[in-house]
């Protein structure tokens, strides 16, 4: 019986020593501070793994890129001759409403001797309306002077950044997660601060990528489409350059000049000119009677 108790002795021993030295080699293992550069390390090589995903991922989507939903941009430029500038511009802006578009921009203004009135107007209006808008445009025209579209296809773009997006977001997680096990093992301030900027700096790239899809998305989603409005010229009224009224009221206006210039002139001579002359016309006199009285003398002396 002693020899049974001292052999299950034995191996519990043996069992506690093998144990522990199972275990031994996890303790060891366990990551001791490091280095900012050491603890983003892991993430650059994560950063590697995903950028060459998106890269396969990138190649799949430029052979299925028409299977994809495409982004284009739309643009058109119209002028119309028109009967009437103001009504056509009004029923444009019901044209716009109805479709679920919206005016953009809207110029109105006067030219020509006429005065007539011109319109310019920017309009966004739903891409899958585009065709019928134009269309509906050149049926309001007497005469379509001008139609032009403009068009930008954009889908390898989008897909470039949306790609990228994807690439850094899935970095932006896994640098939260080793922010979060630096932090809960009481890891150096320096190594938070060093992920901490890293991840501040992916997540401004995630901003500015997020925001030029935005912008697609929106140049996508809506057509521009440009109209001038020009009146045709057979609606434009008849004008005459006669108008008795207006050179009535000139003659009297010159009249009224002259009368104004001739008594400023009455003016000028009571005021200026005669009392200059008088001035003047005073040292004639005294030479004049001077020599006269001279004259009268010199005969007297010969008398």
């Amino acid at each position: 019986m002693n020899t049974k108790i001292r052999f299950l002795a034995l191996l519990s021993i043996l069992a506690v020593l093998l144990t522990a030295c199972a275990a031994s080699p996890q303790v060891e293992s366990l990551p001791q501070p490091q280095t900012a550069e050491k603890l983003i390390a892991p993430q650059e090589t994560f950063a590697r793994e995903a950028g060459a995903s998106a890269d396969a991922g990138m190649n799949a989507t430029s052979t299925d890129v028409l299977q994809q939903e495409r982004k284009v941009i739309y643009n058109a430029q119209l002028s119309l001759v028109v009967k009437d500038t103001q009504e056509t511009a009004r029923k444009i802006e019901e044209l716009v409403a109805a479709t679920g578009g919206y005016i953009a921009n809207m110029n109105a203004y006067r030219s020509g001797e006429e005065e007539q009135l011109y319109y310019s107007i920017t309009m966004r209006v739903p891409v899958s309306g585009f065709d019928s808008v134009r269309a509906a445009l050149r049926d309001m025209a007497v005469r379509v002077e001008m139609d032009q579209i403009n068009t930008d296809d954009v889908t390898d773009q989008y897909y470039d950044i949306d790609a990228r997006l994807r690439t850094l977001r899935a970095t932006e997680e896994e640098l939260i997660a080793l922010l979060k096990e630096t932090r809960e093992r009481g890891g150096k301030v320096e190594d938070i601060m060093s992920i901490y900027r890293e991840l501040t700096d992916i997540q401004s790239q995630i901003e500015s990528l997020q925001g030029q899809l935005n912008r697609l998305d929106k140049l996508s989603a809506l057509a521009t489409i440009t109209v001038d409005l020009r009146p045709d010229e057979l609606t434009k009224p008849i004008q005459t350059n006669w108008r008795p009224a207006e050179t009535l009221r000139n003659s009297f206006r010159a009249l009224i000049t002259v009368l104004q210039n001739l008594v400023d002139l009455l003016i000028y001579l009571i005021v200026v000119a005669v009392p200059t002359l008088l001035l003047l016309a005073i040292p004639v006199v005294i030479i004049l009677f001077g020599i006269r009285w001279l004259i009268k003398r010199l005969r007297k002396t010969r008398e």
